[in-house]
């Protein structure tokens, strides 16, 4: 299995001239944790991002929701490539204390994100297959 599997939608991508509060509205609306700040240039590639802690922070600073993301968002990405083993990305945001990590394809552009939610995911869907497999070898309905 690759990192590739485990994404099940496409990445959201916010400006950096966009303001908190805006940032605020897409989490909400899209009920995610991480955006991808990047160019509106294709091939789109991620230039930093911004997760709700980081609003979070923010607003509690006293940060204006006016202000922009270019002020608050982490420039220092922490990726792993599309085709790279699932084992990979969890031992990065294990030892790195995260959530989310960029997923980009092998020429640098962004391809999604991960979430610790997606290996949850799998995790429980890997369980019901093989209960039903069991279930199923030993004639349990």
């Amino acid at each position: 299995m690759r990192v590739e599997a485990l994404i099940r939608r496409s990445p959201v991508t916010i400006s950096a001239s966009a303001t908190i509060r805006q940032a605020a509205e897409v989490f909400a609306r899209e009920k995610i944790g991480l955006l991808v700040v990047a160019s509106t240039v294709s091939p789109v590639k991620a230039e930093a991002v911004i997760s709700e802690r980081d609003v979070v922070r923010a607003v509690a600073k006293g940060t204006p929701l006016s202000a922009q993301l270019e002020g608050i968002s982490t420039k220092k990405l922490v990726s792993v490539k599309r085709s790279d083993q699932p084992s990979k990305a969890v031992r990065l945001m294990m030892e790195m204390g995260i959530r989310h990590l960029v997923v980009e394809n092998d020429d640098g552009t962004l391809f999604g994100v991960l979430s610790i939610r997606d290996f949850f995911r799998e995790n429980k869907l890997l369980q019901a297959f093989l209960k039903d497999e069991a279930e199923e070898v030993h004639g349990i309905d």
